[in-house]
């Protein structure tokens, strides 16, 4: 029986260019540099803002930082769509770069 999620487009393909092509690279940008910026700010937020003392600050900042990056990448192909993928991480390593700064850190 056929649905519409059996009839999905192919993400890429040899020889194919295009959008499907151009999602790859969106898909692939907001997932390696991105979802590293993305781990490693929230960490840095996250280290900032815990009341804790700074050695457990700085273990709970990189726990978190090595848990961010790979649910990132699942996440950026689990999306429909490579420009949103690549907005929404922008966003959020945006986000987490402001908190950052607002906290006090300096790069």
């Amino acid at each position: 029986m056929a649905n519409a999620a059996t009839h999905r487009r192919a993400l890429a393909t040899p020889g194919k260019s295009g959008p499907a092509r151009q999602h790859l690279t969106l898909r692939l940008l907001a997932a390696l540099p991105g979802g590293y910026a993305l781990s490693a700010l929230g960490g840095i937020c996250l280290s900032l803002w815990l009341p804790l003392s700074r050695a457990d600050c700085a273990m709970a900042g990189i726990l978190v930082g090595l848990l961010v990056w790979p649910v990132t990448f699942m996440a950026c192909f689990g999306v429909a769509d490579g420009r949103k993928a690549f907005g929404v991480t922008l966003l959020a390593t945006l986000l987490t770069g402001g908190l950052a700064l607002l906290e006090g850190w300096r790069p």
